[in-house]
């Protein structure tokens, strides 16, 4: 007969047991979840505002913030926020992610007039030389895709930047790099992307798809550029199965249903990454508008 220790302390290994076993679905959420450093653009430390007292992050910290504060181990960056693009910074950056058991998602590209869709045949040329260029660093970070600015995508450039948008794609694939493109515009968090970036009237998500398709690249769906619910729905089921494991994701209530837009993902059979885009509009606290966004997800998830 099991004495009455015997019984309290199997019933305690239990017990603990189950608490471990109910936090793994957490556990399995998280590890679909990362975070932009676009989100902390306001605190991050640069060489443009040294003396600006806001400005307390550190870029080569983020891995270890993210992973110690919010559980998340995915990094997405804008490539503006590097320091450096010397090799032995890179690896620093590298060797910083692995400290923290972490890797990267994406670097976001955003040159500003170097895009795909520019008029001049000579910065097009520039932009594939800094794509490439770009694609080289994430090559040494470990991180699997970039992201392009396209630019306007105007009919009447249109054909050059999916011809542009191919020598890319043909770098990249060298280098087992996925390029990707998001739908901009229509209401959502990322206008000026990088703040250096001047607004610019951006391609409907219709457009975006007909480039990625033509393009033979990949499509990172953002649930909230869309004008209205209608588009958002049948953009979503059109770009998650092109997608090669990167989502952006923002919280904007008012605007429309993240748990919609997770449900669309999931109906799509999407299995990549959420990664979290929290803008000024989400409040003055970068670090609390990422954890609003954060509990979102994993309650939609």
């Amino acid at each position: 007969m099991m004495k009455r220790r015997e019984f309290l302390i199997g019933s305690g290994i239990a017990a603990g047991a189950s608490r471990v076993w109910g936090q793994l679905p957490n556990h399995a959420k998280l590890d679909r979840i990362a975070i932009m450093s676009l989100c902390f653009n306001p605190v991050i430390k640069n060489d443009a505002n040294p003396g600006d007292p806001k400005r307390t992050l550190e870029i080569l910290d983020l891995p270890d913030m993210l992973a110690e504060r919010y559980g998340v181990h995915h990094v997405e960056m804008q490539h503006s926020h590097f320091r450096s693009t010397e090799p032995a910074y890179l690896e620093e950056f590298r060797g910083r992610l692995k400290k923290a058991k972490s890797q990267m998602n994406q670097i976001n590209l955003e040159f500003g007039p170097l895009n795909i869709s520019s008029p001049d045949p000579v910065l097009r040329l520039e932009t594939i030389d800094l794509n490439k260029r770009w694609i080289d660093h994430a090559v040494m970070l470990g991180c699997p895709r970039v992201m392009v600015n396209q630019g306007t995508l105007a009919p009447e450039v249109r054909q050059t930047a999916i011809e542009t948008l191919k020598t890319i794609n043909a770098y990249a694939k060298t280098k087992k790099v996925f390029v990707t493109m998001e739908n901009r515009g229509g209401g959502g968090g990322r206008a000026g992307a990088a703040a250096a970036v001047p607004p610019r009237p951006s391609p409907s998500w219709e457009v975006v798809v007909e480039v990625i398709k033509a393009a033979g690249i990949w499509a990172n769906p953002d649930v909230g550029n869309f004008p209205d619910e209608e588009a958002r729905a049948a953009g979503l089921r059109a770009m998650y199965p092109m997608s090669s494991g990167s989502s952006h994701c923002h919280y904007d209530p008012e605007r429309y249903n993240e748990a919609n837009a997770i449900r669309i993902s999931k109906e799509a059979g999407y299995k990549g990454l959420y990664s979290i885009e929290a803008v000024a509009a989400n409040g003055p606290d970068p670090y609390a508008a990422v954890q609003t966004i954060l509990d979102e997800l994993l309650r939609d998830m």
